[in-house]
Parts: structure tokens; C-alpha cells; sequence
């Protein structure tokens, strides 16, 4: 629950810092409080299940959950990386003009800080078998 209520927050907070710092378009949809809010909670809430299943199997569960969240958070950036290749391939109703590199920098930071905090949240408290 603290991974996820402190993702959520402090991913809201990056997005708004994000667009007054880069002067995001309101039509950038990914970082508008409501998608920000539904995917956070919903890609931790698989975190939290992958943790459960790594923590019945691994020897050492906060390590292996490292790696395996680091792979996450690499492969989670990809799309952000190619929605600013090719805007309009973008599966979103998103406007190709509101996706700027600095929108997508502020979604890219969403993310690591999503992946930060819950690693730490789940090495230092969530329980090892």
C-alpha cells in the first residue's frame, strides 16, 4: 500500500511540476490526473502480485525483485521513447502536436519514480519468506 499510495502521489506531483516546467499541452492525456492515477495503481498492483510470486520462489526475493523490476522500468520507457519516433502511431486519442520531448521526459521521470519508490518500498517492508 505504500508503494502504491506513494507512487500515486508523487507521480501526481512530477506531472504537475512536469507541466509547468515544460509547458505540456493539456491534450497530453498520459499526464492528466486521471491516467496517471488509474495506471500507477494498476501497474503496482501487478508489481505487488510479481513480488508475492518472486518472494514464494527466490532465494533471495528483495534481489531477484530488483533485477526484476529494473527490466520493468527499461522496458516500461520504450513506448515513450517511440511515441516520440512516430507521434502519430500513438493508440491514444492524443494529438501527434501535444507530444513534445519534454512531456514525454515528465512521463519517463513518472516512471522511474514509480519504480524508485517501490522497490524501496517493498525491500524495506514487505515481508521475505
Amino acid at each position: 500500500m505504500i508503494a502504491i499510495v506513494g507512487s500515486v502521489v508523487a507521480n501526481l506531483l512530477v506531472g504537475w511540476l512536469g507541466k509547468l516546467i515544460f509547458s505540456v499541452s493539456p491534450a497530453f492525456l498520459p499526464l492528466t490526473p486521471p491516467p496517471t492515477i488509474i495506471f500507477t495503481t494498476l501497474y503496482l498492483v501487478a508489481a505487488t502480485a510479481v513480488y508475492a510470486v518472486i518472494n514464494l520462489f527466490a532465494a533471495n526475493p528483495p534481489r531477484v525483485f530488483n533485477l526484476v523490476a529494473l527490466v520493468a522500468v527499461i522496458l516500461s520507457l520504450i513506448p515513450n521513447v517511440l511515441m516520440l519516433v512516430n507521434p502519430s502511431a500513438m493508440p491514444l486519442p492524443v494529438p501527434a502536436e501535444s507530444i513534445t520531448f519534454g512531456a514525454v521526459l515528465v512521463l519517463m521521470i513518472q516512471h522511474v519514480v514509480a519504480y524508485a519508490i517501490t522497490v524501496w518500498a517493498f525491500v524495506k517492508w514487505a515481508p521475505t519468506r
